[in-house]
């Protein structure tokens, strides 16, 4: 029955997930009481399979879950859309989600645009989950098509989890975070458009899977992410840049940069990125652009090349194949280091590395 606790079911408050109904006032009066006066309750708003449009934002207030029943990824499937999904507008000005308390969590939902351009550039808009409190949980969500997937936005300590989808745009961004957050299992792919249609060669040519900038310490581990621009971002904002980058076990397939580091370090603060297991493969196929596998700072066609200075770069089981530059791993700053484990290894013409004295090379015993 309606306010029942701790579980409470939005249909109980009025949301019809019919898909044409504005569901928005329906689910806030239903997060208004799991959590109310905003109060930490550890309890959670359940959202039925069903097609909730929203014409406003929701926001969760500390410990209450967002919960869906699930989805079912759409692409040539009977069952197209089953399962619990919010609807927003393409270009509409607010999030569907704000996590705005502590410990706040969204999971089992997917989320979609279906008015989003399918002939041209997508319409600008807001990150279908935004962050903005501490200790943030994201799980078991489908991005299916929006200009923005997800945006920690001061916050720290989230974990975002089993995310998919095919944010068009950036897929997840952080910013203005002091403490370390955690992204884990992400596949972007093109669940809506296939490579070849206008909105993918949109995000092949600006799209960014996962764009840091001000953030300390995160941690990403099995990332899969097809056809942006690029596929990891280190990038500068008003903020400052990002530190201490953990990557492990990623593949950044057809991307025309695998990894990009465009916010150099300070002397003695060294802007720092460490990989293990990581594949980068470039666009194929005639026409596709000439790219980076990972690209520190500004130019050139190497594989690797750090034009920044004061940046390190870590790297365990690298394979450098078929670079179309003067060197697989290129360093123009006399201020930068690369530091490659015992797997590194080349396929290719010429010099692997240049210069020779910017390198630190572990040797098998």
């Amino acid at each position: 029955m309606p306010g029942s606790v701790p579980f409470v079911n939005a249909l109980d408050y009025g949301a019809t997930g019919d898909g044409h109904t504005d569901d928005a006032p329906a689910i806030m009066a239903a997060i208004a009481a799991a959590g109310p006066g905003g109060a930490p309750t550890g309890n959670t708003v359940y959202l039925p399979a069903g097609r909730y449009l929203l014409g406003s934002g929701l926001s969760l207030p500390p410990a209450v879950t967002l919960q869906g029943s699930g989805w079912n990824t759409p692409g040539g499937q009977a069952n197209t859309f089953a399962g619990s999904w919010l609807f927003t507008a393409a270009g509409a000005p607010f999030s569907p989600v704000t996590i705005a308390g502590s410990g706040a969590a969204v999971r089992n939902l997917a989320f979609n645009v279906p008015d989003q351009s399918t002939t041209g550039a997508p319409a600008p808009g807001q990150p279908m989950v935004h962050v903005t409190a501490n200790n943030a949980l994201v799980e078991d969500v489908c991005l299916y098509n929006p200009y923005v997937g997800i945006y920690i936005d001061g916050a720290a300590q989230a974990t975002i989890r089993r995310t998919w989808g095919q944010p068009v745009q950036y897929g997840i961004v952080i910013d203005r975070s002091t403490d370390t957050n955690y992204i884990e299992a992400v596949h972007f792919w093109p669940y809506w458009q296939p490579v070849g249609h206008p909105p993918a060669d949109y995000q092949r040519a600006n799209g960014t899977a996962i764009c840091l900038f001000r953030c300390d310490n995160p941690f990403l581990s099995n990332i899969f992410a097809l056809n942006y621009a690029r596929g990891l971002s280190l990038a500068g904002s008003p903020a400052g840049t990002p530190h201490k980058v953990h990557l492990a076990n990623a593949d950044f397939d057809g991307c025309v940069t695998g990894v990009h580091i465009g916010a150099p370090g300070q002397a003695g603060s060294a802007a720092t990125l460490q990989m293990a297991n990581v594949t980068i493969q470039s666009p194929g196929g005639p026409g596709a652009p000439a790219g980076h596998g990972l690209w520190v700072a500004n130019s050139g066609l190497n594989a690797i090349r750090i034009d920044a200075d004061n940046a390190m770069f870590y790297g365990d089981n690298v394979l450098v194949e078929n670079w179309r530059g003067d060197a697989g791993i290129h360093v123009a700053s006399p201020s930068s280091y690369v530091h490659l484990g015992a797997g590194f290894n080349y396929v290719g013409n010429g010099p692997p590395l240049t210069p020779q004295s910017q390198f630190r090379i572990a040797r098998l015993a």
